[in-house]
């Protein structure tokens, strides 16, 4: 999901002397890595390293993978408790923090009825997979003992999807290994996640916020350094009902199991990929007053919203910047 662009101005390969960087298509996105390093060996050898280590995580987090640890997981729903491994816990661990954090608004059990939406088909679940499936979307269905690594599903309709957290991690994990090689200077995104480690070489990365409704336009310019920055939209995934031109967006509120209203676009900026991910959905399902509202409750994040009457709001840690 191509929600936020990183403007870094590279197309793969070397872009210019001691810059490295390459893309890949991993995640059901494309993943963008661009770095620094005075060693071009070092360099290219970061570069797929942070790759490689997005790849390891989309084998083992992806419910489109059946070998993957999520997919047996969804498959073991309702059998009892289920032992999982300590990264996976740890995720669902802070995907349960939020989950309790927006009063579920954020919920993971969203798969329980999402998986039979199908945005390229145009396809939507019947009423009667609605009214049976809809109480199956609550995270309280998810029991998990992360010092014992176990997680139980209630029932064989829970399921779970971590797309809204996944991203995030990943890109967070992948500056860890940038780290380790030494790099100072890097972009790295997945679609409507990304984060800038440093600046660019004595200037600001240009992070562009995707314009909702004009798909080669960018709503607003942010010039980051050193930090996370996670985009949901209701403009990748969808399709208009044919019936009632209503847009059917893969965000769902996971009260009515249908798509979320009220908002457009939702970036959320802070120290980490693994929080702005889920806090960007999170405000998405809550609106602009809610939204803002949590936004303000916690120290170091901020968010630009653009409503559905295209006009963008910005938390009070922001000042508007150069938009277009």
């Amino acid at each position: 999901m191509l929600v936020v662009a990183v403007l870094a101005g590279l197309s793969g390969g070397a872009v210019q002397a001691e810059w490295y960087g390459e893309q890949r298509d991993i995640m059901g996105t494309r993943v963008v890595v661009s770095l620094w390093h005075d060693d071009a060996v070092q360099g290219n050898a970061a570069v797929a390293a942070a790759l490689a280590e997005v790849e390891r995580l989309d084998q083992l987090l992806s419910p489109y993978i059946s070998s993957s640890e999520l997919s047996g997981v969804n498959e073991r729903a309702g059998q009892g408790p289920i032992t999982i491994s300590a990264e996976l816990a740890t995720i669902v661990d802070k995907a349960l923090y939020y989950s309790r954090l927006s009063e579920g608004a954020f919920d993971i059990t969203f798969a329980s009825l999402g998986r039979f939406y199908d945005y390229r088909a145009g396809q939507k679940p019947s009423a009667e997979q609605q009214q049976q499936l809809l109480g199956a979307i609550d995270y309280r269905h998810l029991q998990l003992d992360r010092e014992a690594r176990q997680l139980r599903l209630a029932s064989p309709q829970v399921q779970i999807d971590l797309g809204g957290i996944a991203k995030g991690y990943a890109v967070d994990r992948a500056v860890d290994i940038l780290r380790g090689f030494g790099v100072q200077h890097a972009s790295v995104s997945a679609g409507g996640d990304s984060r800038v480690l440093g600046d660019k070489r004595g200037r600001p990365w240009i992070v562009g916020i995707k314009h909702p409704r004009q798909a080669d336009d960018m709503a607003v310019l942010l010039p980051l350094a050193n930090v996370a920055i996670s985009t949901s939209g209701d403009y990748e995934r969808y399709f208009l009902d044919p019936h009632s031109g209503e847009r059917i967006h893969h965000i769902l509120n996971p009260r009515s199991g249908k798509s979320a209203s009220g908002v457009r676009s939702v970036s959320v900026l802070g120290p980490s990929g693994f929080d702005t991910d889920p806090l960007s959905t999170t405000v998405f399902v809550l609106g602009v007053q809610q939204g803002l509202a949590l936004i303000e409750r916690l120290p170091g994040f901020d968010a630009v919203i653009i409503d559905q009457q295209g006009r963008t709001h910005y938390s009070a840690g922001l000042q508007p910047p150069a938009a277009r």
